[in-house]
């Protein structure tokens, strides 16, 4: 039996794309959805970086950015896949300036620092960037802001900041 040299390349190609886009096993930590609300005010927050820091050093940062409601869904390895349960402390940023001074976390694997409230975040740089929100929120230290995600129901998070 003969193929023709174009039936045999389609079917190397779909054997290769049948097989080859099998998804692989997800062997990260189970996250699960947290979201969260900033209010400054009493007004929503929008374009603020949130980022949950782990009390727990074994554990990973979650992070979102803020919509016009200042809500945000948390991502820690893939956009919106959630947080690790756990506890945190909880960072609120907002800056103006020049875009090289403002720091978004990476969604890369290992990109984040592993525990930044132990003095694993580097510092933004002083390029004439400036802080629109106290710059108290901005520091795992002075935050206030504490958060526990829990392993199964609601884990939305509500924070009012204040002067």
């Amino acid at each position: 039996m003969k193929h023709s040299p174009f039936f045999l390349g389609a079917l190397c190609m779909s054997t290769l794309c049948l097989f080859g886009c099998k998804k692989a096993a997800d062997n990260r930590p189970k996250r699960v959805p947290a979201t969260v609300t900033v209010t400054y005010r009493g007004a929503a927050v929008e374009g603020a970086t949130v980022t949950f820091h782990p009390a727990n050093p074994d554990g990973k940062p979650a992070f979102g950015r803020t919509d016009a409601q200042g809500r945000a869904s948390l991502t820690t390895f893939d956009p919106n896949d959630g947080a690790l349960p756990g506890d945190y402390v909880v960072t609120v940023v907002k800056m103006v300036g020049s875009e090289q001074s403002l720091q978004t976390p990476s969604t890369e694997i290992g990109a984040m620092p592993a525990n930044p409230v132990q003095g694993g975040a580097p510092p933004l740089q002083n390029t004439g960037a400036r802080h629109l929100l106290p710059a108290k929120y901005a520091d795992p230290n002075s935050s206030g802001l504490r958060a526990t995600v829990n392993p199964s129901g609601e884990n939305d998070f509500k924070f009012d900041l204040q002067d």
